[in-house]
């Protein structure tokens, strides 16, 4: 399953919020973003088993530097497509514009984004393979 843009929209979400706070919840990622706690706590769930957060037993979130990395990858790609937004019939607000170029950076196959992480620095499987292998 790719990455949707509400999974884009969280991440983006968290890491804007990591840029000034240490400490993240799900309460403010919930604010930020003007959704419900349990509707963060399935994405967050989605995205640590993309191994994109860590989230400890009291509820801190952290972005691991996978996560990281596909963030400003993603946040690169977002600013790429709203500086060649298409012309529309209509006027759009900004937060429009966002959404729809959210929902284009959203359409590109996530190893658009977390590709050149894997070929630096490998795979979460890749390590989980040498892990075993060590065992």
């Amino acid at each position: 399953m790719e990455l949707t843009a509400a999974h884009l929209r969280y991440l983006l979400a968290i890491y804007d919020v990591s840029q000034t706070h240490l400490d993240i919840c799900s309460r403010s990622i919930a604010e930020k973003l003007g959704v419900t706690k349990p509707s963060v706590v399935r994405i967050m769930n989605l995205l640590m088993e993309r191994g994109m957060i860590v989230k400890e037993h009291y509820g801190k979130i952290y972005l691991t530097d996978r996560g990281i990395f596909v963030a400003k990858e993603v946040k690169k790609q977002l600013e790429t497509v709203l500086a060649n937004f298409p012309p529309v019939k209509i006027e759009l607000t900004d937060d429009e514009r966002c959404a729809a170029a959210l929902a284009l950076t959203s359409a590109l196959p996530e190893r658009a984004f977390a590709g050149e992480y894997d070929r630096l620095f490998g795979s979460d499987d890749e390590t989980k393979t040498e892990m075993e292998i060590e065992l």
